[in-house]
């Protein structure tokens, strides 16, 4: 706030400018899916139905809730590929989220290839409506109704702790885990700072180092056991024999 006030000169200096960021309970917000709780959702939504076509959005665009019941056959374009010259489906959308931003000038546009996963899915939406997703009623979802009608779908699969927005943080940790830069990760979400992303990338990471040093957990019970030699082994050059009693 005080940001804005100081662009806009409402104030001559930002107080909060060294604040630190507060933080709440453990800091990780919505709950992550899992893989295995997206197989569970798939395994109840099959393709075809808004649900499942739901799911695929949020996890092959990352876009929010708000950009979700916007997106449309209108934000799908076609652009030529430099290197091969091959057309190309891009989506191209400007996040809502970010365009009420007045602090920038210039509103963050989000574009990102249309994955073929994700255009598998889309070609199941009826035909005629501005937004890929649509109520009963054929009528685009509000925000709440939306986020609300994702957690119906949810609890049907028998995951009442996952909500759209963890469907975002999943694609982003998936993205990190295979790899994916800060710059990649703001620009398919749409951030325009690294903390985000680095959240992320810091949280694969240490996965990937876990998962390679879990062997150096595991200890030799018999590291300081004496084994006694067996016949017939020479021990010092001397080849030793079990004696008779």
């Amino acid at each position: 706030m005080f940001a804005w006030a100081k662009d806009a000169e409402i104030v001559d200096v930002n107080p909060a400018n060294g604040i630190k960021r507060l933080t709440t309970g453990d800091g990780d917000g919505f709950h992550t899916w899992e893989v295995s709780e997206i197989v569970q959702y798939e395994n109840r939504h099959p393709r075809g139905t808004m649900a499942r076509m739901a799911l695929a959005i949020f996890m092959f665009t990352g876009l929010r809730l708000s950009d979700a019941t916007i997106f449309g056959r209108q934000h799908i374009t076609q652009i030529r590929n430099k290197d091969t010259g091959a057309w190309e489906k891009w989506i191209r959308i400007k996040p809502g989220k970010t365009d009420k931003s007045k602090v920038r000038k210039q509103p963050v546009v989000v574009e990102i290839p249309l994955l073929p996963e994700l255009e598998d899915e889309l070609s199941f939406a009826p035909s005629g409506n501005l937004t890929f997703l649509v109520t009963e009623y054929g009528r685009p979802f509000s925000e709440n109704g939306l986020g609300n009608k994702m957690h119906q779908w949810c609890d049907e699969a028998g995951l009442p702790n996952c909500s759209a927005h963890g469907v975002r943080k999943a694609g982003a940790t998936v993205a990190a885990e295979n790899g994916a830069t800060h710059e990649q990760l703001k620009a398919i979400y749409g951030w325009t700072t690294y903390q985000q992303p680095d959240h992320y990338i810091r949280k694969a990471r240490r996965r990937k180092v876990a998962s390679s040093a879990r062997t150096l957990l595991v200890f030799d019970r018999n590291e300081n056991e004496i084994v006694p030699l067996s016949e017939g082994i020479e021990s010092g050059g001397t080849k030793t024999t079990k004696k008779s009693k």
